[in-house]
């Protein structure tokens, strides 16, 4: 029945005709670094392409997350943590709106999720119908928290990732807005971004986008190697548009900074007047690099190298990286985050920046919905990270680490399924299993299915008919079966939705000899509700098993004596105990 019932879902989602709101952004913002708050107007153009009229607009406040009583706070003192319930005034950030209208009138914004306020609802003076276009003019004050987290401030250092009123997505489910949690991330519009940055006149600054006028202080922080490529002319830019929030020059002492960017469904920036630069390029790619004084790790061109190499290998898996830049900054916080045009990562280590580089594809090219589907970019993103190295040579036991974590879950009955939404996970650990771990596993199965080359053909077809567009779990089934020829129903349904378990073993290998040949007769047993094809190997021969049924017998004519039979002898299946998948044969009477 819950099959059945996937099946349906996912018929009506293939017969609900695609759309996708146009948005423009144009934001000016001050940083002032006394107080640490920057002051900043945007207007939205935002035109309606779905089929609905709309009577409201709803808007993501993300930095209100960071401070005590959100639902962020709320949800870790669950898990007994304090890291944001704790913050005094000084430290927490905020993100308040001052003034906000709609076309020439002043509306008031709702915060129905109160006490968070990481989402805002605005009523529209007059519906907006399908194919109508309005704007909304927004004025806010917004600050980091000293609590890094995907965002935060340190001294001069300011990473500014959630930092303006996002417009929510509209799509065929209705209105995507969910608070902000310490499980899931983000889902955006795709659109145009064109944003003037006024700061201090000796800030480095990293953005998405491109610097289509000022100096991002790029030149100045150089530790050597070419010239920063900064492509001003990579979008043909409107000219200015002031909104009236900055005056005709900046001040003495300041910078002004605009950048331009196309096709993104985010604008994150950093500014550190302690920056170094180095830059590159790969085709027509320009690199930049932003890092801390003193951390060799970055230097010499090995971020700009692992940046390059990166964007090469998925370049060529999927298809072109679709923007004029990438900048690879170095964040206050360990780990890292992905923007378009833009990752933030803790460490230069080659495994986080590959990570964070997958990224741009998988939900920067692909726009998934992260809270809801957070495996099909975290996921996605940790089996293309594995298959980077393993293109490099490093040997396939790199992925044992992951094998046997989630065999020791599955086997303890602590998986829940993949396609849970995040907030639904019971903690932290399970989500990072479930989002990120078991699903690089599952993708490593479906790979070794389907033959590399057909799996190829597969991210070529989702690139070719999603790029640039919101994605769900059926776009890349369409794919993968595109390039397959086949349903794959059966593979997704009980490895992304359910928790079924999958254990394979030999339940007897014997030989025997007839004349000069030897007979080898070996019964597989399966366990549990999954099943997966798995390969037989006996001595140096192997066969591919359908192995659907709960027993079979398998019988081979050899030309030597065999001596060892092995099930999933590279250790590819999501099998919860292997100790049981080999076995020595018994020799019987001969004729």
């Amino acid at each position: 029945m819950k099959i059945a019932l996937l099946a349906l879902l996912f018929a009506a989602q293939a017969d609900t005709a695609y759309f996708q709101q146009d948005i423009a952004y144009r934001i000016e913002a001050t940083l002032d670094e006394g107080t640490d708050v920057l002051t900043a107007r945007a207007r939205l153009d935002y035109t309606n392409n779905s089929p609905d009229t709309l009577d409201s607009l709803y808007f993501h406040l993300e930095l209100n997350a960071f401070r005590p009583n959100s639902a962020w706070a709320r949800r870790e003192l669950e898990y007994g943590e304090r890291r944001f319930q704790d913050l005094g005034p000084d430290d927490h950030a905020f993100e308040r709106i001052t003034a906000i209208r709609v076309g020439d009138t002043p509306v008031r914004p709702e915060y129905r999720g109160a006490p968070d306020s990481t989402v805002v609802a605005i009523a529209l003076p007059q519906p907006l119908p399908p194919g109508a276009r309005t704007t909304v003019m927004i004025d806010w004050q917004t600050r980091l928290a000293t609590e890094p987290r995907r965002q935060g401030r340190r001294g001069r250092h300011h990473d500014f990732a959630q930092w303006y009123p996002r417009i929510a997505v509209y799509d065929h489910t209705g209105w995507a807005t969910r608070p902000l949690l310490p499980q899931g991330e983000f889902y955006g519009e795709y659109g145009t971004f064109d944003v003037t940055l006024d700061v201090a006149a000796d800030q480095v600054i990293g953005a998405t986008g491109v610097p289509v006028e000022g100096d991002p202080g790029w030149a100045a922080a150089r530790a050597g190697g070419p010239e920063p490529w900064l492509k001003r002319d990579a979008y043909d830019a409107p000219a200015p548009q002031p909104l009236g929030l900055l005056d005709d020059a900046p001040a003495e002492g300041r910078k002004r900074v605009r950048w331009y960017a196309e096709d993104v469904h985010h604008f994150a920036w950093t500014a550190n007047p302690d920056y170094i630069y180095e830059g590159g390029r790969i085709g027509d790619v320009a690199v930049h690099v932003l890092y801390q004084p003193g951390d060799t790790a970055w230097d010499d061109g090995v971020a700009v190298e692992h940046t390059k190499n990166a964007i090469a290998f998925f370049s060529d898996l999927f298809g072109p990286y679709p923007w004029p830049q990438i900048t690879n900054v170095h964040r206050i916080e360990p780990g890292g985050t992905e923007f378009p045009m833009m990752i933030m990562d803790g460490s230069a280590s080659e495994g986080l920046i590959v990570h964070e580089i997958a990224h741009q594809w998988v939900h920067g090219i692909f726009g998934n919905n992260e809270w809801r589907e957070g495996w099909l970019d975290e996921g996605f993103g940790s089996f293309l990270t594995n298959w980077y190295f393993e293109a490099k040579g490093v040997p396939p036991s790199m992925w044992d680490s992951s094998l046997e974590g989630i065999r020791r879950m599955e086997r303890a009955g602590q998986s829940q399924p993949i396609a849970l939404e995040s907030a639904e996970f019971r903690d932290p650990r399970t989500y990072s299993a479930m989002t990120y771990t078991k699903p690089s596993l599952v993708f490593r199965m479906l790979r070794d299915y389907l033959g590399e080359d057909t799996f190829r053909r597969a991210l070529k077809v989702f690139y070719e008919r999603k790029a640039l567009q919101h994605v769900t779990e059926q776009d890349l089934r369409a794919a993968f079966e595109t390039a397959a020829g086949e349903d794959l129903d059966w593979f997704f349904d009980q490895w992304i939705h359910t928790t079924a378990t999958l254990d394979y073993r030999i339940e007897s290998a014997r030989a025997r000899q007839e004349g000069s040949e030897w007979v080898a007769t070996i019964e597989v047993a399966r366990e549990g509700d999954a099943w997966m094809p798995v390969t037989l190997q006996v001595d140096g021969s192997a066969r591919r098993l359908d192995s659907r049924e709960p027993r079979q017998v398998v019988t081979l004519r050899l030309t030597e004596r065999p001596t060892q039979a092995v099930l999933d002898p590279d250790n590819i299946l999501l099998d919860i105990q292997i100790d049981n998948n080999r076995a020595a044969f018994e020799v019987t009477g001969s004729r």
